[in-house]
């Protein structure tokens, strides 16, 4: 993996990059010499827009983005996986919790984020308002949409919790919201982004036309394009809204918006009968179930053997690395009832003592690869559960608790009190989401100690860890010493 990434400014001035992302459009290639297209003329209507906005879409599933290792350090990071004795020799450094500042996965996710937050700039700031119709409005809310998402994520990865000291005074990540080849961004801080996204997001809800199934009809051209669960709707931007609120600690808002896609959105749990079919699924769905918004592949659109499925997944299960493995007390933890026990498979591994508990959630499709789920419907439950323990209703959280478990462990029924309540909703989220990159920031924000297994006997007792306290320079990632040389407005962040 390559180590010599630009400058953010940089980033802006490759206007050839700029192009690229919009494929292989006629009517575009046609307007202008490939190499000449000016800015404000390369989204001059609604089929262009969609254009923009596909190559946006597609530079989500970088493997050193959402389409691996944010997913990985989610879990990596956190209590319940570790990896092999014997691996490929990827994130070693999650692992093993020794960063330093020109660590090649932070890297490279500055660097996706950025040329991702530069192609949504194009379209937001391309000119077309969304009096121009539906479509239009449709797709700058998705374009602010991700936006939102990314700087989200920007600052989860590089600045502290916004629950963790002062989020005023605490550094996050630049923010850059147009074209400007000459900028030196310096580091906003943590609040600042959070209102940033927060604003994104907001209003990307606010333009939104479609929930997921309804059909846009470009007039221009007679091109169609079904909202399926690839792309950004109504719903799952309220629930990704919902989510920052959460890490946020605005309980009042993150239960409005949780209990208003619950309410409104159209959306169902897959049921407990369904849990494991529905993990081997690689086709986008328009049925509104589960799965509100992913980061999609095909054979034509991947990242090869760079996807979570391959790194998670052993060759003895048509994967590839099968490198991470899920701590023993963990796949204990699962009842025999909850179904949610069958996407761990128990087995052995040559070089790695005791059992080898392989993470099979997800699929090896060799024609769609796999897909990363960044919202899912049971989240709304778990953010709503969360949000009424906060705010006193003992029994609100225990009742919309259930709901989702009893799609997952139909033998199992909370009926907790006090402090149990969220002990028992962090155990929820950590067996449902597991694998998917939740674990680690749920720890971050709520400023827990936690120990991170990284080996394990004979015995399948962990025997090597680390405790990981709040302060631990590793808990972030160190701002990319490339970015640090040629940008002096840049600083680092404490222990690189």
């Amino acid at each position: 993996m390559k180590n010599n990434f630009n400058n953010i400014s940089k980033m802006f001035i490759a206007v050839g990059a700029a192009i690229v992302m919009f494929g292989c459009s006629k009517s575009f290639l046609d307007a202008k010499p490939y190499g000449s297209v000016v800015l404000s003329q390369a989204i001059s209507g609604e089929d262009d827009m969609n254009t923009a906005l596909n190559g946006l879409y597609s530079s989500l599933r970088a493997t050193d983005f959402y389409g691996r290792t944010y997913a990985v350090k989610g879990d990596l990071m956190a209590d319940k996986v570790f990896l092999s004795n014997q691996n490929s020799g990827r994130y070693l450094s999650f692992n093993n919790y020794n960063f330093v500042k020109t660590d090649a996965y932070a890297s490279a996710v500055w660097i996706n984020a950025y040329s991702a937050i530069k192609n949504a700039n194009l379209i937001i700031n391309a000119g077309l308002l969304p009096s121009a119709g539906d479509n239009v409005s449709q797709m700058l809310s998705e374009s602010y949409a991700i936006r939102g998402m990314i700087y989200f994520d920007l600052v989860r990865n590089y600045g502290l919790p916004y629950t963790v000291g002062d989020p005023k005074v605490n550094l996050g990540v630049p923010i850059v919201t147009s074209f400007d080849a000459t900028i030196k961004p310096a580091r906003a801080t943590v609040a600042a982004v959070y209102a940033q996204a927060i604003a994104d997001l907001t209003k990307a809800l606010s333009l939104a036309k479609f929930n997921q199934g309804a059909t846009m009809t470009f007039l221009a051209t007679n091109k169609t394009r079904t909202v399926n669960s690839s792309f950004f709707s109504k719903y799952a931007i309220e629930l990704m809204l919902a989510r920052v609120y959460q890490n946020q600690g605005d309980w009042a808002n993150a239960k409005a918006a949780a209990q208003d896609v619950i309410t409104n959105g159209g959306f169902s749990l897959v049921t407990a009968s369904n849990v494991i079919s529905y993990w081997k699924g690689t086709t986008p769905l328009t049925s509104k179930t589960e799965t509100m918004f992913e980061v999609t592949s095909d054979a034509n659109n991947s990242v090869a053997d760079g996807t979570l499925a391959n790194i998670y997944v052993p060759k003895t299960n048509g994967g590839s690395y099968g490198d991470i493995l899920a701590v023993n007390d963990f796949y204990n933890s699962f009842t025999a009832t909850d179904v949610r026990k069958g996407l761990i498979t128990p087995s052995t591994r040559s070089g790695q003592a005791g059992t080898a508990n392989y993470i099979v959630k997800y699929p090896i499709d060799p024609i769609n690869y796999d897909d990363v789920k960044i919202v899912r419907y049971s989240e709304a439950f778990l953010i709503l559960a969360e949000a009424q323990y906060n705010l006193g209703d003992i029994a609100g959280a225990n009742t919309t608790l259930n709901k989702l478990v009893i799609n997952r462990d139909p033998s199992k029924v909370y009926a907790s009190t006090g402090a149990q309540v969220l002990t028992d909703i962090l155990d929820e989220r950590a067996k449902e989401f597991a694998f998917e990159g939740y674990r680690f920031w749920d720890l971050m924000r709520l400023n827990k100690t936690f120990v991170k297994p990284q080996a394990q006997d004979a015995a399948n007792l962990i025997s090597t860890s680390v405790s990981v306290a709040p302060g631990n320079a590793n808990r972030l990632f160190p701002i990319p010493n490339d970015e640090i040389l040629v940008n002096p407005n840049i600083v680092q962040n404490p222990g690189y």
